[in-house]
C-alpha cells in the first residue's frame, strides 16, 4: 500500500497542478481531497451585501471629501519634507573630525608648493632649459 498524500499534494490534486491516481483508491486520501474541495467553495462564495449598505457607504464617503483634514494631518507633509531634508543633509555632510589625518599633510604640501611656484621669478616652461645646462657643466 502506498502512503498518504500530504496536505501539499492534495492541494496540488485540487488545482490539477498534478494527477495522482491515489485518492481514487484510497478512502482517506478521497476524503480529505472532498473536504478541501468544499472549504474552497465556501470560502468562494461573496457574502449577500445589501443595496442599502453599499449607498450608505457610499454618502459617507462624499461626506468625507468636502471635509478639512484634521489639524494633525495638515504638518504631516511639511513633516515628512523636512525628515527627508534632514537625512538627506547627514549624508552629505561630512564633518571634518571624521576627516583622514593625511589631508592636512597634503593641504599643507600642496599649499607650499603653490606659493614656491608663486615666489619664483622664473617660468615654469625655462626649467627644461636648467635641466640641459647642468648637465653639460
Amino acid at each position: 500500500m502506498s502512503a498518504h498524500l500530504n496536505d501539499d499534494q492534495l492541494i496540488d490534486l485540487m488545482y490539477g497542478i498534478s494527477s495522482d491516481s491515489h485518492p481514487a483508491s484510497c478512502s482517506e486520501c478521497s476524503l480529505r481531497l472532498n473536504r478541501l474541495r468544499e472549504r474552497r467553495a465556501e470560502l468562494a462564495v461573496t457574502p449577500p451585501v445589501s443595496h442599502n449598505f453599499l449607498a450608505a457607504q457610499r454618502r459617507q464617503i462624499y461626506s468625507r471629501l468636502g471635509q478639512p483634514l484634521p489639524s494633525r494631518m495638515r504638518w504631516a507633509p511639511a513633516t515628512l519634507a523636512a525628515a527627508c531634508l534632514l537625512i538627506a543633509g547627514m549624508f552629505v555632510y561630512r564633518p571634518m573630525a571624521t576627516a583622514p589625518a593625511h589631508t592636512d599633510i597634503a593641504d599643507a604640501q600642496l599649499f607650499s608648493e603653490v606659493y614656491s611656484m608663486e615666489e619664483s621669478t622664473e617660468p615654469i616652461a625655462a626649467a627644461p632649459i636648467h635641466s640641459l645646462f647642468e648637465d653639460n657643466q
